[in-house]
C-alpha cells in the first residue's frame, strides 16, 4: 500500500439540458491550497476522523468519529461561523456509536437524519428535529440488512443522496467495488432492505474506501460513469496537489455542501472539501492521529450559462473517479492505510467493553468481548465489539 492517500474523482459523460442560471463544471485537473489541522482532540482522545459536514443557520456543523487506543467514538462540533474557530469549538462526545456519519437534513418530512456503520444492521440511521445536540438523536433504526457480495468484511462507508423521485444508498466493500440499493423518495427515511447492485468494479487499490455522492448546482447532467482523475501524480486531492505541508494523506473528504438537504447540491464554482489529514507517523493505522484540514480549490473552471449536467466523484485510496447514470454525481474517499505495526488495546485476557476495538490486523489485545457483545470485523483492520 501506498505511504500517502489521495482522493480521486469521476465525471458524468452524456449531457442534458439543463438551467439557465450560472454554473461551473469541474475543472480537467486540480490545484488545492489547504489550512494546518483546523483542530486537536479534546477528552483525552487521540484522533478526530470521517467528518460530515453541513450548513446550519449560516454556520458550520460538523460530525465524525473520535478514537481513543484504538477505540471508535462518535462526536459533534459545536456550530462555528469560521473555520480558523473550529479548533475553539466545543467537542461533544455521544453516548451511542455513529461511527463514519452521514448527516443531512430531510426536506420532504423536515427531518434530520444520521445515517452511519457498525450498528446493529450493516448500515443504520437515527433521527432528530435539533442536529446540535449530540445526543438527541432517536432510537437506532435499519437502513441496511444486506452484505457487499465481494467484501469479506461486509459493507462499509455509506452515503446518501436523494433526486426527486428516488433516495440512493452507495457503499465500498474494501473490495474494488461500490454498490448501490435504492427506494421511492415516499418511503424515506426507512430501510433500503437486503438488495443492492454493483455499480463500478475496480482493483482493491482504485475503489477502497469512503464513498461520497453529490450533485453539481445548476447542472442536470447524467451518464456513465468515467474516470477523470485518476492517478497518484494528478488527483482529485493527495500530496501532489493538496497544497498541504502539515499532512501527506488526504483522505475521507467531506465536500462542502451549498444546501443541508437531501441533494447534496455543490457549486465547483466554489469548491472546498473537509478531509482527514496526519502528520508523520509509524502507528497503526486505527492510531493514526487524524486532524480535519480544509482545502479550497485554486483553479475552477470558468463560469457558463445554459445546460449543464450532474457529475460524480469517486475518490479512492490510490487513483479514481467515476460518475453514473440516473443518479446524481459521487465522491469516494477512501481512508489511508499505512504500514501495520502492532496496536496496543485491552490487555489479553480481559473482554473489551462495547464500541472497543476486539481485533484486526496488528491488534495484540483482547479479542473477548463483554457480555452481551460480539466481536465483529469492520475491515481487515479494525474489528470491534457490538
Amino acid at each position: 500500500m501506498p505511504s500517502s492517500t489521495s482522493i480521486r474523482m469521476a465525471l458524468v459523460g452524456a449531457m442534458a439540458a439543463g438551467a439557465t442560471a450560472q454554473y461551473c463544471d469541474l475543472p480537467t485537473s486540480y490545484t488545492w491550497s489547504s489550512t494546518a489541522a483546523l483542530a486537536q482532540p479534546m477528552h483525552g482522545w487521540e484522533s478526530l476522523k470521517d467528518f460530515t459536514h453541513v450548513p446550519y443557520n449560516g454556520q458550520h456543523l460538523v460530525y465524525g468519529s473520535n478514537v481513543n487506543g484504538g477505540n471508535y467514538g462518535s462526536m459533534n462540533f459545536g456550530l462555528f461561523t469560521d473555520w480558523s474557530a473550529m479548533g475553539t469549538a466545543t467537542q461533544n462526545g455521544m453516548t451511542s456509536g455513529t461511527v463514519a456519519p452521514t448527516l443531512f437534513y430531510f426536506k420532504p418530512t423536515g427531518v434530520w437524519v444520521l445515517c452511519y456503520q457498525w450498528g446493529s444492521t450493516a448500515f443504520s440511521y437515527r433521527t432528530s428535529v435539533d442536529p446540535t445536540n449530540a445526543n438527541g438523536w432517536s432510537a437506532e433504526k435499519p437502513l441496511f440488512t444486506g452484505t457487499a457480495p465481494g467484501a469479506a468484511y461486509g459493507p462499509i462507508d455509506q452515503t446518501v443522496i436523494g433526486d426527486d423521485t428516488n433516495m440512493y444508498l452507495f457503499f465500498a466493500g474494501d473490495d474494488g467495488s461500490i454498490y448501490r440499493a435504492s427506494m421511492p423518495i415516499g418511503n424515506f427515511p426507512g430501510s433500503f432492505g437486503s438488495a443492492s447492485q454493483t455499480i463500478m468494479t475496480d482493483t482493491t487499490e482504485k475503489l477502497f474506501e469512503a464513498v461520497q455522492v453529490y450533485k453539481l448546482k445548476g447542472q442536470t447532467k447524467c451518464g456513465t460513469w468515467t474516470v477523470q482523475a485518476g492517478s497518484e501524480s494528478a488527483p482529485f486531492a493527495g500530496k501532489a496537489n493538496s497544497g498541504a505541508t502539515w499532512t501527506s494523506d488526504i483522505s475521507h473528504g467531506d465536500i462542502i455542501r451549498d444546501t443541508n438537504d437531501q441533494t447534496f447540491e455543490i457549486d465547483p464554482c466554489n469548491l472546498q472539501m473537509l478531509y482527514q489529514g496526519h502528520g508523520p507517523s509509524s502507528a497503526a493505522y486505527n492510531d493514526l492521529p487524524y486532524r480535519p484540514g480544509l482545502l479550497t480549490l485554486q483553479n475552477p473552471a470558468p463560469k457558463q450559462g445554459g445546460g449543464g449536467g450532474a457529475s460524480s466523484v469517486v475518490s479512492t485510496l490510490t487513483t479514481r473517479i467515476s460518475t453514473k447514470a440516473s443518479a446524481p454525481a459521487s465522491t469516494v474517499t477512501t481512508k489511508a492505510i499505512s504500514t501495520t505495526t502492532t496496536a496496543a488495546g485491552a490487555p489479553t485476557g480481559s473482554t473489551v467493553p462495547q464500541y472497543g476495538q476486539c481485533g484486526g490486523s496488528g491488534w495484540q489485545g483482547s479479542t473477548v468481548c463483554a457480555s452481551p457483545y460480539t466481536c465483529k470485523a469492520g475491515n481487515p483492520y479494525y474489528s470491534q465489539c457490538l
